[in-house]
């Protein structure tokens, strides 16, 4: 079983023209934020920006997508046929994780973190 602290979780808002994706450690602090668009080219880079992150903290990457039947299909796909760890993030645990926040934000980058926070949890 892996260990919550050697694990590097990318939450990922998908939508149609573009992707973000935030990085998070098990401590739930942003580390980064990647924006891509929404093509097969893009997953590449995605994937290399991640993967260097997490080489230089000694991290194994692990991705949530929310709603990955949707506008992530694609990307999903993508990421598993590489290899990686890919969960899908059920919206309505996104949702709730965003409410909780006192102050209720609503932007690509925060609805990113908040789908990582629900990969971690």
């Amino acid at each position: 079983m892996q260990r919550r602290e050697n694990l590097l979780y990318v939450g990922i808002d998908l939508h149609k023209e573009t992707h973000t994706a935030v990085m998070v450690n098990c401590w739930n602090e942003k580390l980064e934020v990647v924006v891509i668009e929404n093509k097969p080219s893009e997953f590449k880079k995605l994937a290399e920006k991640v993967n260097r992150k997490s080489n230089y903290l000694g991290l194994e990457p692990i991705y949530g997508l929310e709603n990955a039947y949707g506008y992530g299909r694609s990307l999903a796909v993508w990421l598993i046929e590489n290899g990686y760890i890919v969960k899908d993030i059920n919206p309505a645990l996104a949702y709730d994780q965003r409410k909780s926040a006192p102050m209720l934000r609503k932007n690509d980058e925060h609805d990113a973190y908040c789908v990582a926070t629900v990969l971690i949890n």
